[in-house]
């Protein structure tokens, strides 16, 4: 009940620290990096043109998942013909035999 309690009232709080500390953090790694590889430092145009691709991959990533689960949700009949004609061709290759409920059926006697 406590641990309910605590993130009921603190888990909007905790992540919003996570998201301010997490580009904190990644800024000071990259920061780091830089200074290492002595790569000069950013300007605002770099950083700008590096968000617009991000952006632009992100939306473009997110328009060709969403078409897809539009086109699989389409192709949903294709599917089942396609499951149908497995089954119909799996039993032409292997003939199940009939089962009945009489204990002498299958029997020569």
């Amino acid at each position: 009940m406590v641990k309910q309690r605590f993130l009921t009232h603190f888990k909007p709080w905790l992540y919003a620290v996570i998201k301010v500390v997490g580009v904190i953090v990644g800024y000071q790694l990259s920061d780091q990096i830089r200074r290492y590889f002595q790569y000069p430092p950013l300007n605002i145009g770099d950083v700008v043109v590096a968000a617009t691709g991000a952006l632009f991959a992100l939306g473009l990533t997110c328009g060709i998942w969403a078409w897809a689960e539009w086109c699989w949700f389409k192709l949903r009949r294709i599917r089942l013909l396609g499951s149908e004609l497995k089954h119909a061709f799996n039993d032409v290759r292997r003939p199940r035999t009939a089962v009945t409920s009489h204990p002498l059926a299958g029997r020569m006697v």
